[in-house]
């Protein structure tokens, strides 16, 4: 455990700063948004004193720190939360109905994690709270979904709609994963084919012009360059990649880093439409159900800035709330952002001028659902030519650096001749 200092907002736009004590910043916020708060910045500090002795220091636990690690099959997560969802529909207590789906699932992962939930809820925490236990298991997206469903009290219809969520999510990951297993294969034939003729090939033409005393081409320069590359200083080259993969990693961890990433994905070739269209997706979902629970609208976005999974696009909602809280309407404010496509401001704009917010809400829902569906299913066909173009410049660009020299040197040997 220990202390997080915190600056929030609350629902009269008001800045709050203060401490709580919590074992993770992802619980920092799950607290914040229950009380009602906007979190804007959350910074950690030390439990105890830096002068004062550590005592009552908890143990390292190899055990508990795996379990919090592995990770859950998202089908059975998927499955769990919409048999909890009608359990909790049907009345049915929830510790009751937690056991009930402890015993049946097959997943080893998740009937840990759930029987650790209901202990922790036995023992007074929050259902959310319990949840935020396990990031192995439960999102940060999760976890405040159920927030939002425990703050508005319409948990079953927030679990069913992160259910749909979930299973959307994970039919386009697969969908995705499949248009990407042939530009995969192609950039790994193509490494190993660039691999083979940089430390096989390349050094016997090398030799060749050396000796000639020839001024070679940039393209052979660089191949040269390369297979000295992989031939000497492997480890070198292998741990760079290694090393720029974690630092990836590393940096879009970071408040700054994540803020650039979450920006590019909006942006990036091919996938930047298809990520626009699910975020979309997702943001009229999380809106649709919450306002229609009757929820106040500046709590009801607060809670799909939590849960829309996006720092950036949580940053324009947070917007979004000053301009309602302004009079100024939703559709303002998404009309004004550039992360908004304009279609989804109009929608909600006519929405609030005729009274019909909830059904243009579920229209804008349809309306990218099915957007989602073909823009993942024309994936393929849109990556198909770049990775042509990619593969053919590679082939040519190695048939130049050998060849180029070579047929430079047959010419001299015919003029000597």
């Amino acid at each position: 455990m220990g202390i997080y200092s915190y600056k929030a907002v609350d629902s009269k736009n008001q800045m709050v700063k203060g401490e709580i004590e919590a074992e993770s910043e992802m619980e920092v916020t799950t607290q914040l948004a229950k009380m009602g708060l906007m979190p804007i910045s959350i910074s950690y500090k030390p439990s105890k004193p830096a002068g004062e002795s550590k005592t009552e220091k908890k143990p390292f636990s190899l055990t508990a720190f795996l379990n919090k690690s592995k990770k859950a099959n998202i089908t059975a997560v998927v499955i769990f939360t919409r048999q909890f969802a009608t359990i909790i529909r049907a009345a049915v207590p929830i510790l009751e109905g937690l056991g009930v789906l402890a015993e049946q699932t097959e997943d080893p992962v998740l009937k840990s994690a759930l029987f650790a939930v209901i202990h922790d809820v036995e023992g007074g925490m929050s259902l959310s709270q319990a949840l935020s236990r396990h990031p192995g298991v439960f999102s940060e997206l999760y976890i405040n979904t159920v927030v939002a469903g425990e703050s508005a009290g319409v948990l079953d219809k927030v679990l069913m709609k992160l259910a749909s969520m979930l299973e959307d999510d994970l039919e386009t990951q697969t969908k995705v994963q499949s248009a990407l297993r042939y530009p995969i294969m192609v950039v790994g034939a193509l490494f190993i084919a660039v691999y083979v003729l940089s430390v096989f090939v390349v050094p016997q033409f090398a030799k060749i012009y050396t000796d000639a005393h020839m001024k070679l081409p940039l393209p052979t320069q660089i191949m040269i360059f390369i297979s000295v590359a992989f031939k000497q200083y492997w480890y070198l080259v292998f741990g760079g990649f290694g090393g720029v993969f974690f630092l990836f990693r590393w940096i879009i961890n970071t408040s700054q880093g994540r803020l650039v990433w979450d920006t590019f994905k909006f942006t990036m070739p091919v996938f930047g439409k298809v990520y626009t269209k699910i975020t979309m997706l997702r943001f009229g979902s999380m809106l649709s159900v919450l306002y229609q629970a009757g929820l106040p609208v500046l709590r009801t976005l607060d809670i799909v800035g939590l849960t829309i999974g996006n720092k950036v696009l949580a940053i324009e909602i947070g917007k979004i709330k000053r301009d309602v809280a302004e009079g100024k309407g939703i559709s303002g404010g998404v009309l004004n952002s550039k992360f908004f496509p304009r279609l989804v401001g109009y929608m909600i704009s006519i929405g609030e001028k005729s009274g019909s917010l909830s059904i243009m809400l579920d229209s804008v829902c349809d309306y990218y659902d099915m957007e989602v569906k073909t823009a993942v299913g024309n994936l393929t066909t849109l990556i198909e030519p770049i990775m042509t173009a990619v593969l053919g410049t590679v082939v040519m660009g190695m048939a130049l650096a050998i060849f180029l020299p070579l047929w430079s040197l047959i010419s001299v040997f015919k003029g000597g001749g």
